[in-house]
Parts: C-alpha cells; sequence; structure tokens
C-alpha cells in the first residue's frame, strides 16, 4: 500500500511527460510543454493551464452546515480538533470530483484509490477501497456522496487517510476495472468493530486491480494526498472533525482561501470575484458520524 507523490505524472522528467502526451495522442498539451527545437528540460515549473502537472495539495475545509448560498472555505490546517470523535464511529464519503484539466483528450476514465487504517479490538486494520469514474475537462465526475469508509473507529490518534488519481488511457483495461463495479465496491467498504479476515482478500483485490493498471504505460498517476486527520494542536497537520475537506491539486504558494467559496446551489469551489469554477483539479470528501442500520 505503500505511495507518494514522486510517482505523480507531474514529477516525472519532462521529456517522458512529454512521450505520455504524444502516446495518448494530447499532441496539443505535448506542444505546449515542449520549448521549440526539442523535448527540453526545464519546463517543470511552468505548466500552463496543464493544472494535471501540480504535485501538491492545499487543504480546505467546509462546515457541515453552510449559512448560505456561497459558504466560506477555512483553512483546514489552522482548525482545532473534535477530541469528543476520539472512540467514535465515522463515515468518509467522496462528494465532489471535479477535473478541471486532465491529460488526453475527449472524456477521461480516472482510477480513484483511497487507503488508511481502521482501529479494531486494539489493533490497526487495513483499509482499501477504489472506484472508478469518467469526467471531462471543466466539468464534475458523476459521484456525490458515495461512500467509501463505513464505520470507522477512530483511534487516540485519529486516522491516516491517503488517496490517488489515476489516469486511465488504456482500453485493454476494460474487463479488470470491471471488478470495481461489484455490490461491495459500489456500496463502499463497510467496516466492524472487531479484526475481520474477510477483509483482507478485498482489500488485497483493490491493491492488484490498482497496481495492474498502473503497470500499463498508457496510465499514469495524476495525483496523491495524505492527510494525518488527528487531534494536534498544529498549523502543519489537518484536524479531524466532522465536515467537508477539500483536497486541491495545487503547488499555488499564493493561495487565499478568503478569495474562494463553496457554492451550495452548485456543488462547487468557485472564485468569490467572478463566481467561476476555482480552476484547479479537486475532490471533497465528507467525514460525518456513522449510524448503524
Amino acid at each position: 500500500m505503500a505511495s507518494s507523490a514522486r510517482g505523480n505524472l507531474g514529477n516525472k522528467n519532462p521529456s517522458k511527460v512529454i512521450e505520455y502526451l504524444r502516446e495518448i495522442d494530447d499532441h496539443e498539451a505535448a506542444d505546449a510543454l515542449a520549448p521549440a527545437g526539442g523535448t527540453g528540460q526545464a519546463f517543470g515549473l511552468n505548466w500552463g493551464s496543464e493544472v494535471w502537472g501540480h504535485t501538491g495539495v492545499l487543504i480546505g475545509f467546509i462546515p457541515p452546515a453552510p449559512s448560505n448560498r456561497l459558504a466560506s472555505i477555512e483553512n483546514a490546517a489552522i482548525l482545532p480538533p473534535d477530541p469528543s470523535l476520539k472512540g467514535s464511529r465515522i463515515k468518509i464519503s467522496l462528494e465532489k470530483f471535479w477535473v478541471q484539466r486532465y491529460p488526453g483528450r475527449g472524456t477521461h476514465e480516472i482510477l480513484c484509490e483511497f487507503t488508511g487504517k481502521n482501529q479494531a479490538q486494539g489493533e490497526q486494520e487495513e483499509m482499501q477501497f477504489a472506484l472508478k469514474t469518467e469526467a471531462n475537462d471543466g466539468a464534475s465526475a458523476a459521484v456525490s456522496g458515495a461512500p467509501i469508509f463505513l464505520g470507522v473507529t477512530v483511534g487516540n490518534n485519529g486516522i491516516a487517510f491517503e488517496g490517488k488519481t489515476i489516469n486511465v488511457r488504456s482500453k485493454t483495461d476494460e474487463d479488470l476495472l470491471s471488478a470495481l463495479s461489484s455490490g461491495t465496491f459500489r456500496e463502499g467498504l463497510g467496516l466492524l468493530t472487531t479484526v475481520q479476515p474477510a477483509l483482507k482478500p478485498f482489500v488485497g483485490l483493490a491493491s492488484s486491480v490498482v497496481t495492474a493498471v498502473l503497470k500499463r504505460s498508457k496510465n499514469k498517476q495524476i495525483h496523491f494526498f495524505k492527510l494525518g486527520l488527528d487531534f494536534s494542536a498544529s498549523q502543519t497537520s489537518v484536524a479531524l472533525r466532522h465536515g467537508s475537506f477539500a483536497v486541491i491539486q495545487a503547488d499555488d504558494v499564493n493561495w487565499d482561501w478568503s478569495s474562494i467559496a463553496w457554492n451550495v446551489d452548485a456543488q462547487q469551489i468557485v472564485r468569490k470575484e467572478t463566481g467561476q469554477a476555482v480552476g484547479f483539479n479537486y475532490l471533497v470528501f465528507r467525514v460525518s458520524p456513522f449510524e448503524e442500520q
């Protein structure tokens, strides 16, 4: 389950990135990144409109009860944690996946993988869930409130939550990805308060599918993020609390959370001044109380 941002396409050698874009017939993007006279080695700091080249992450927090149509998004790193969640059970769901721009032309098929650990009987149990979706540039994937982990028991140190997105351009992987259409993968990973031996084969299936997909040359990891949702009083980690977390793929050091908002009607992150989409790829996750059926 080990992974890192080093696997992102944006961290690859520039000539390899351009080679990949040619391979998937995105010649327009390849031409824009390649300097005149060759592939070069120095375009990494200037991706232009190719926001999929960003390798960083910005985390915002959307309160669970917005007060108006444009809800403020706060910097998740400066919010206080909610210690009352220690030992509680939570649900993590994917509320939104906005694709501003991904490599390739036409509709993008995207594989999302999420991992973490569940605290059960004093032991940590591996969690892994994967889903596939589709989206065009400048549009949302058809995902809203999709359950990922159901019944996660929160330990005294919070929970670890990681994710990655993979651009799938190889048509030979359709049968492989069909495994993710089973009932369990559609309904989220249900967890118990006891260790589940039966969970390991499921986790293994998700891992093997993602590993196999990444071995194809036309499939590339676009973004990786790691959230340490914990209870520490820190300005460098993300505090665990109920609400929605916006995970934005960006390297913008001049980022200003006060200039953007969550449009409740459109269910989008927008710029307050223009009302237009924020212009980056992002996912929104919701952490909410878990209720037994």
